[in-house]
């Protein structure tokens, strides 16, 4: 083999050299583009996940600060029930029973809790 053909082969073969470098890069580069476009699309299905669980936290939220307005509501209604319903029928024992001639309801009260008052501390 002449010089000329171990200069053109030794050529050739740094071109192919050159060649399969640039082709790995060019791999390389694409394999970059393609990460960077999974990583896109993750973060976007990231966000959009974080909407969705948003969406269902506000929504439990609502709900149950609703039930918990009911159920306060309907404590609130019968407590105010029962107590102006033990205050009715403490008004009526206290007029029928335990008034003095001329003497109101709300006298009696104060006259019975003075008296009260009086026996524990004679204790």
């Amino acid at each position: 083999m002449s010089e000329q053909q171990k200069k053109e082969l030794e050529n050739a073969m740094n071109l192919q050299a050159e060649a399969q470098a640039a082709e790995a890069h060019g791999q390389q580069l694409a394999m970059e583009k393609a990460g960077e476009k999974a990583e896109k699309i993750v973060q976007e299905v990231a966000g959009s996940a974080k909407k969705v669980y948003q969406a269902i936290e506000k929504g439990t939220v609502t709900g149950y600060k609703a039930i918990e307005n009911g159920v306060v509501t309907g404590y609130k209604t019968i407590e105010n029930g029962v107590v102006d319903g033990f205050n009715k029928i403490t008004d009526k024992f206290v007029c029928t029973f335990l008034t003095r001639e001329g003497e109101t309801v709300e006298q009696a009260k104060e006259r019975l809790a003075a008296e009260q008052k009086a026996r524990e501390q004679g204790k």
